[in-house]
């Protein structure tokens, strides 16, 4: 039978017991033991860890010097064993409890709720930012813009600085692309200097910054920049682990790299599928689609029907994920990356449906081009199928949406 590592609650405080005994160790190692034992099924890292009482005083790097020093030097003098571990590469960054059976008392949940009630005191603020992304991610970008810039006035420290000024950058680069977050690059690249600074709000403001010099066709400071972020982040990350290889996949993508961009876009869509980050996976989807679709155009005709097929499979994917969530921005988008699979493999008529569902949305926030897209998807559907002066026609409508926001960003991906 594995030992037993047992978090308790003792005195309205935490204790840790190792086969049954009480442990003599100090307040800020019984809380790192406590957090292992509740979250039994991940890793936790060292971020993590100092949102809590007594670590939050502490920087993550120095806190994980003071975790890998512990760990290895006096672990198995507490409990006569090693019983955490670290993944391959993350050194001092995240650590999981391993070869014990954890156990708790009263409860889990009572366990959980007392380490809830020692994170650091930091408002509504982390909460509110929360909001913001689902606004962000919800397509109403200006509503979340307006709102980041309330916020400003309550940022505390160089973290909540990072964190905001990467979402105010997502919203820019939503609005405008590379050239809308020019002017707020300066920003972001003067927060690196902040010793303070988490490894994931680092890690944040790097791939904006990548975004940035991959949209503007600057490829050797986005490789340099996609090649710092390689190291700073694990599976672990969540979310920011996917953003990093969804826009290193966009980049590889760009450099016509399509191999390697699937495996990039697969990295994030099976990260974001763990952790149910559905934003997340439909990006990472709708991604795959496009690369597929680039596959079957770049690559040998005997392979094209296959590469066809597998872009149709991933958009019906894409469709099912945003119709689950309910994105109906993201429903008009990937019913056109749908039609656009339909064409061709040569089957107008459901091309046809598709594109009809694609061009019926309401309050997009780019509805022109989206629109002017949609046309141009039709003018090559009726030219494909022999209707010269309709596709003319379309072409026409096309030109006549661009005209009505000649200034409307095309998006390169998500």
């Amino acid at each position: 039978m594995k030992p037993v590592l047992t978090a308790a609650l003792h005195k309205g405080a935490c204790a840790v017991y190792w086969q049954g005994e009480p442990l003599d160790l100090s307040e800020k190692w019984v809380v790192f033991y406590t957090l292992l034992a509740v979250h039994e099924d991940r890793h936790v890292t060292t971020d993590e860890l100092c949102t809590h009482h007594p670590w939050s005083h502490l920087a993550p790097d120095v806190a994980g010097r003071d975790l890998w020093r512990f760990t290895r030097q006096h672990e198995t003098r507490f409990f006569g064993q090693r019983i955490t571990s670290s993944p391959a590469r993350q050194g001092s960054r995240a650590f999981t409890v391993s070869s014990v059976q954890v156990a708790f008392q009263p409860d889990r949940r009572s366990v959980a709720d007392h380490l809830r009630s020692l994170r650091s005191q930091g408002g509504d603020f982390p909460l509110e930012l929360g909001e913001c992304t689902l606004l962000l991610q919800g397509g109403l970008v200006d509503l979340a813009l307006a709102r980041l810039e309330e916020l400003r006035g309550r940022v505390r420290n160089a973290n909540d600085a990072a964190h905001l000024e990467t979402l105010r950058a997502m919203c820019l680069d939503e609005q405008g692309g590379f050239r809308a977050t020019a002017p707020h690059l300066g920003t972001l690249l003067h927060l690196l200097h902040s010793p303070e600074l988490t490894r994931v709000n680092r890690a944040r403001i790097l791939t904006r910054a990548a975004r940035h010099h991959m949209l503007a066709g600057e490829a050797h400071l986005a490789q340099e920049t996609f090649t710092l972020l390689r190291s700073l982040l694990s599976p672990e990350d969540g979310p920011d682990y996917c953003l990093y290889h969804l826009n290193y996949g966009l980049f590889l993508r760009r450099l016509g790299d399509l191999d390697r961009a699937l495996h990039h876009q697969r990295l994030a869509h099976d990260v974001a599928l763990r952790v149910q980050w559905w934003h997340g996976v439909y990006s990472a989807r709708s991604n795959m689609v496009i690369v597929y679709l680039s596959l079957a155009e770049a690559g040998p005709s005997r392979a094209r029907g296959r590469h066809l097929e597998r872009a149709l499979e991933w958009a019906l994917r894409t469709h099912s994920t945003v119709t689950m969530t309910r994105q109906p921005l993201a429903m008009a988008e990937t019913a056109l990356l749908i039609a656009r699979a339909y064409r061709l493999l040569s089957r107008p008529a459901w091309a046809r449906h598709w594109l009809r569902r694609a061009a019926a949305t309401a309050h997009h926030p780019d509805a022109h081009e989206h629109l002017a897209r949609c046309w141009e998807e039709l003018a090559l559907l009726e030219h494909q199928e022999g209707n010269l002066f309709t596709a003319e026609q379309a072409r026409q409508r096309a030109e006549q949406e661009r005209a009505l926001n000649a200034c409307s960003p095309c998006s390169d991906g998500h």
